[in-house]
């Protein structure tokens, strides 16, 4: 079998993975339960970024989008975090379908690119991720997102055990917690996959700035 680099614009697929209102914007859900949202305020450019070069580069980008309703919100769900069958998590607290929380945030989809709605941690649980990625002939898999420990390793570790590459872009993904977000990126790197980050797949898949979209481009490099 010839060498294929696992980063490669003709074998991998830009994931992303949860970059929405309610888990990244100052006015959304998490933030106004105290969550500590800096992290993914500041890693959203270095995505659009990255995305930019992706889609320059050839990369399929599949945006996943979280959103919960009465149809999907199960007893065992809401009541993760108590002691007792019952649920301590008010309904349409977090991404609830249809509400301005449950919109992407900063990092757009464009036409034709592929969403997958996911109601649970992993991408890959009850959704259409896995027929997306092998219809696209995606056999490597750059996860950014977040947030890092939760979503996007939920994604990470499903994608291993489904058979994918998977490779964590360490500068695109964000977490509520630094020590959480270093223990995942460590995690990875011992057990998982690989970590890069966004300079390094840029380098490699040799795409200028100058080529993106003028808009596009002058956003995704604000810093």
């Amino acid at each position: 079998m010839p060498y294929v680099p696992k980063f490669d614009p003709s074998v991998a697929a830009l994931v992303v993975v949860d970059v929405q209102n309610d888990f990244c914007h100052p006015q959304g859900v998490m933030a106004s339960k105290g969550a500590d949202v800096g992290a993914a305020v500041a890693m959203a450019p270095r995505l659009a970024r990255l995305v930019g070069h992706a889609r320059e580069a050839g990369l399929p980008v599949v945006f996943i989008q979280t959103t919960h309703d009465d149809l999907t919100n199960t007893e065992a769900w809401l009541a993760r975090h108590s002691p007792d069958l019952v649920s301590d998590e008010p309904p349409g607290s977090n991404c609830w379908t249809g509400t301005w929380g449950a919109e992407f945030y900063e990092v757009l989809p464009e036409p034709g690119e592929p969403v997958v709605l996911k109601h649970r941690y992993s991408a890959f649980q009850g959704t259409s991720l896995d027929y997306v990625l092998r219809a696209l002939g995606r056999r490597s898999l750059l996860l950014t997102g977040v947030s890092t420990n939760v979503c996007v390793e939920s994604t990470l570790r499903d994608g291993l055990f489904l058979d994918y590459h998977v490779n964590l872009v360490e500068d695109c993904t964000a977490s509520y917690d630094a020590a959480a977000h270093d223990a995942t990126v460590a995690n990875v790197r011992a057990h998982f996959g690989l970590v890069t980050d966004s300079a390094a797949l840029i380098a490699q898949w040799g795409s200028d700035d100058a080529a993106l979209d003028p808009v596009a481009g002058s956003a995704s490099l604000s810093r």
